[in-house]
């Protein structure tokens, strides 16, 4: 039921292990509540070169 409540078909869930659901499930629960994670940084050229 949870499952089908944040969106996760059974081909997802075939291909996915169970820590990865509970991972799925927990981030879509966080954002619901407002508790986006923070954003990924775009890399810069500057990013790359220091690379």
């Amino acid at each position: 039921m949870t499952c089908k409540m944040v969106g996760l078909t059974l081909e997802d869930l075939e291909i996915m292990t169970i820590g990865e659901c509970l991972d799925y499930v927990e981030n879509y629960v966080n954002i619901k509540n407002g508790k986006q994670e923070e954003k990924i940084k775009q890399a810069t050229q500057d990013d790359f070169d220091s690379f």
